[in-house]
């Protein structure tokens, strides 16, 4: 039997879905948070660059979820980027761009990278879809 998309109404979305919209928030509100002004938070020693790392690891992620058949290298890069243009961005926004801000950004990458070839495996991600499909 075959589901069309008219059968599908309401029902509850698939998990790929959610994780999608989870992903996407996580962005948008990252995007406040490192593009808008200062939080009291950073004020208090080194809790500024924790949340730099922790917001990139989740950066990170949320590419990866969103872009599911990228790269992990590619996912990687483009979150180090974003990253860069962040810290570029915060001194346009009256905040101060920070070196050790964007060190934190990539070490945030780097172990989120780590975790995702820990939990995954060191196979390319399409092949690890393709094994789905047929088993």
């Amino acid at each position: 039997m075959t589901v069309t998309r008219s059968d599908r109404r309401g029902q509850r979305p698939s998990a790929s879905w959610r994780l999608r919209g989870a992903a996407a928030a996580i962005l948008a509100l990252l995007t406040v948070l490192l593009l808008g002004p200062a939080t009291p938070l950073e004020t208090i020693g080194q809790w500024d660059k924790i949340a730099h790392f922790t917001a990139f690891g989740l950066t990170t992620w949320s590419l990866a979820v969103l872009a599911p058949k990228a790269r992990r290298i590619v996912v990687a890069s483009l979150a180090v980027a974003l990253g860069g243009l962040t810290e570029l961005l915060q001194g346009v926004t009256g905040r101060d761009p920070s070196v050790f801000d964007f060190l934190a950004d990539v070490l945030g990458v780097l172990v989120a990278l780590g975790l995702w070839l820990l939990v995954r495996g060191f196979a390319p991600r399409r092949a690890l879809s393709a094994d789905r499909s047929s088993a």
